[in-house]
C-alpha cells in the first residue's frame, strides 16, 4: 500500500504520513493537501513530520541544519565545505564554516 504525507498548505512542511489507498481517497476522506511519498525510490526521500516537500523537485527535504548548507538536486543539505574523510568524529561549526576534530578521549 502506498504512503502518502499531508502538507501545511503554506508552508509545505508535512503534517503526517499514512498508508492509503490513493491520493484521491487521502483528499475526499480526510481532506487537506497530500503527496505520495516513496521509502523505496533511489532519489526521492521519504516523508516525515516536519519535513518540506519541493514541488520543483517532487522530494521532501529534512529540516535545515545550519544556515549556511544548501540543497543538493536529491533534497539533501550540503554543507559549503565538505566533511573530511577518514575514520574521525567532526562537527560543523556554523560561525567559523568549518568542520572541527571531536575529541574522543575527554
Amino acid at each position: 500500500m502506498p504512503y502518502f504525507a499531508e502538507l501545511n498548505n503554506k508552508t509545505k512542511k508535512v503534517l503526517r504520513v499514512i498508508a492509503a489507498k490513493s491520493k484521491l481517497w487521502c483528499e475526499y476522506e480526510l481532506d487537506g493537501i497530500w503527496y505520495v511519498t516513496y521509502y523505496d525510490t533511489p532519489g526521492k526521500n521519504y516523508a516525515g513530520i516536519g519535513m518540506t516537500y519541493h514541488p520543483d523537485k517532487e522530494n521532501f527535504s529534512s529540516p535545515q541544519p545550519y544556515p549556511s548548507w544548501t540543497l543538493d538536486e536529491e533534497c539533501i543539505w550540503q554543507p559549503p565545505v565538505p566533511r573530511p574523510e577518514g575514520d574521525g568524529s567532526y562537527t560543523w561549526n556554523e560561525e567559523s564554516k568549518s568542520w572541527e576534530e571531536n575529541d574522543l578521549l575527554t
